[in-house]
């Protein structure tokens, strides 16, 4: 807010300045009694204000863009990221469901060898985060 605000003031000052500039060249034409002139001045003038509004509101469409771009790729990492995260909670709950199966009387081999299965799985899931930021 503060930095519209701030961009709302310079823009005002720069159409002050081509409204002082008007008033000097106007000035300067007052012995002239030729209206067409002073038209003709004021012409340029509002056409140098409206060249300034619409510079502005070009560079204010650009930032939006710009804006809605920098939106956008958040959103979806944060999408990437909840994926990620659900696949890794996947993968612990595929390793606890096998686990659970595996008897008390087999070997304590097996547990390990699936643990450290759904491990790789985890640091593959985690690598692609690496590779997102």
């Amino acid at each position: 807010m503060a930095n519209y605000a701030e961009k709302e003031v310079k823009l005002v000052e720069k159409i002050g300045k081509e409204m002082d500039k008007l008033d000097v060249t106007l000035e300067k034409m007052e012995d002239t009694d030729s209206k067409i002139k002073h038209f003709f001045e004021q012409e340029k003038a509002l056409h140098e204000v409206k060249s300034i509004i619409r510079k502005e509101n070009k560079i204010e469409k650009e930032e939006q863009k710009a804006h809605d771009k920098a939106v956008e790729n958040a959103e979806n990492w944060i999408d990437d990221q909840e994926s990620l995260v659900y696949q890794i909670n996947a993968e612990i709950d595929k390793l606890d469901s096998t686990l659970g199966k595996i008897d008390s009387d087999e070997n304590k081999v097996k547990s390990y060898l699936e643990q450290k299965k759904a491990i790789h799985e985890i640091k593959k899931i985690v690598k692609k985060t690496e590779k997102l930021g």
